[in-house]
């Protein structure tokens, strides 16, 4: 018997976040089968996809699958947007401007402590518990920069013995490499840092020390496996929303696009509106799903025929989310089912997953994923001194 995936956290591959919403392309999901191979850019899937659609016109296959590869060419371009999307909001990590060690020390004192526990992991020791103050991680950081950022990334694992080319790369490469310290090292014995997998050596997500707020904010960094909050009760849905359901991705956006579906007056009446909802998981999808708030006030994600969009994914309940639309609050996605009649509310077994494109405030039992790693913070008051 095959033993259940754990509660709360499954794994994220292939490696680069952007790439899985690629999953949905046929060619990709019969032709790659190593889910950790790393591709550096939506391009290069780009360019694989065409070069065997160039390859299927003297093939002898069916009209559907010829039509296939058009598709799988519309996906990649939409991804390739949102890629860059992603990229513009995870690279601006600079832009704060920097608090002084001397002030954010005044604040250890009166601000609360982050206290960070290891809940699920194939790896990382369950029992370690992640400290943080206004200046960063209390102890164990490997940085100890004191400026009240906490790095979680991976480190290069590689031989410290190999000898340098010369010293003129080692001290050239000397600035580029800071920018990839990390405070916690979360390297697993199933990535290998040295080869194939090295361009994931970095930074993948922060946690930031507010002065202002007295508040603690997490975000990822657009690097690795992604890193996503679990909704526990409601979250409104903003464009390019990307959002994880077992082994699938829902990304959402607004408005008409080309995928529009031409002569159906009741969507432009909606405009900015309309709510677009892409599948991408093992098994394509053929097209996008368009729903107007006059028409759907709850829609329905899982396995269940019953669901407005069905998904044949094994890691998610008959009914695993709902989106929900209201004028006052737009379109809201909660976890599991929800009922008009509360006694039919039903959480889903393996959560509901909100990529932290955003910096997003910590709060109290905050529960988070990056890769094979789930998380839960805890605001912890300061002692005070008798």
């Amino acid at each position: 018997m095959k033993d259940n995936p754990p509660r709360d956290i499954q794994e994220i591959s292939p490696n680069n976040l952007r790439i899985n919403i690629l999953n949905n392309s046929s060619y990709i999901t019969n032709n790659i089968n190593n889910n950790n191979k790393t591709f550096k850019d939506v391009s290069e899937l780009s360019s694989i996809i065409e070069e065997n659609k160039e390859k299927s016109k003297h093939a002898n296959q069916p009209k559907r699958r010829q039509q296939n590869y058009n598709a799988e060419l519309n996906y990649a371009n939409f991804s390739n947007n949102l890629n860059n999307e992603l990229n513009t909001n995870n690279t601006n990590e600079n832009n704060i401007t920097p608090v002084p060690t001397s002030l954010l020390q005044k604040m250890v004192k009166k601000a609360d402590i982050l206290s960070i526990e290891i809940i699920n992991s194939f790896s990382l020791n369950k029992n370690l518990k992640i400290e943080i103050n206004p200046l960063g991680m209390i102890n164990g950081s490997k940085r100890n920069a004191n400026d009240g950022f906490t790095y979680f990334g991976l480190i290069d694992n590689s031989d410290d013995d190999e000898e340098e080319d010369n010293n003129e790369d080692k001290k050239s490469n000397k600035e580029k490499d800071k920018n990839k310290e990390v405070d916690f090292e979360m390297n697993t014995n199933d990535i290998n840092t040295t080869n194939e997998n090295s361009d994931l050596i970095g930074r993948h997500f922060r946690i930031r020390f507010d002065i202002k707020t007295m508040k603690y904010y997490i975000k990822d960094l657009g690097l690795g496996y992604g890193t996503f909050k679990k909704i526990v009760e409601k979250a409104k849905i903003k464009d390019t929303y990307l959002i994880n359901i077992g082994n699938s991705y829902i990304v959402c956006t607004f408005g008409i696009d080309e995928y529009y579906p031409e002569g159906k007056s009741n969507y432009v009446e909606s405009g900015d509106k309309t709510l677009n909802i892409r599948v991408f998981s093992d098994i394509p999808q053929a097209e996008p799903y368009f729903f107007n708030p006059k028409q759907f006030k709850r829609i329905y994600i899982g396995r269940d025929i019953s669901c407005n969009i069905i998904i044949d994914d094994s890691l998610l309940s008959r009914v695993h989310c709902t989106i929900d639309y209201t004028e006052d609050e737009g379109w809201i996605i909660y976890d599991g089912k929800i009922d008009d009649d509360i006694n039919n509310n039903k959480a889903s077994t393996n959560g509901t997953w909100l990529f932290l494109i955003e910096e997003t405030e910590i709060k109290d039992g905050l529960i988070f994923k990056n890769n094979k790693n789930a998380f839960e913070c805890h605001i912890v008051k300061p002692k005070t001194e008798n």
